[in-house]
């Protein structure tokens, strides 16, 4: 992943943090306020509260940057390979070399 791709997955783990309390995490231990059945703290519903939002917010994250590879123009992000002859025109261009060293060295390319 790149740098860009990285922030989208920080950023969108950042969102889903602070709206966790809507999202229905929180005080609930289990299937009430006293955990199953009113038996108290369980732990495996801890475990699978933290194993069901990693899946959640993994998911969410890799669907972030799925889109957003999705939405990028084509070409963004990557540059296309420059050739010799092109970086030659624009040294001439910019007028770095005269117009003999030009023709000598496409010759030579070419």
């Amino acid at each position: 992943m790149n740098g860009r791709d990285v922030a989208v997955v920080v950023g969108v783990i950042v969102v889903v943090v602070l709206l966790f309390g809507l999202l229905g995490g929180g005080m609930m231990m289990g299937w009430g306020m006293m955990g199953w059945g009113g038996f108290g703290y369980n732990p495996l519903g801890w475990v699978l509260m933290l194993v069901f939002w990693v899946v959640v917010l993994g998911g969410i994250a890799w669907l972030a940057v799925w889109l957003f590879r999705q939405g990028a123009p084509a070409g963004f992000g990557a540059h296309p390979p420059v050739s010799a002859l092109d970086i030659l025109k624009e040294r001439y261009a910019r007028g770095e070399i005269s117009r003999e060293q030009y023709e000598e060295m496409r010759r030579e390319i070419q």
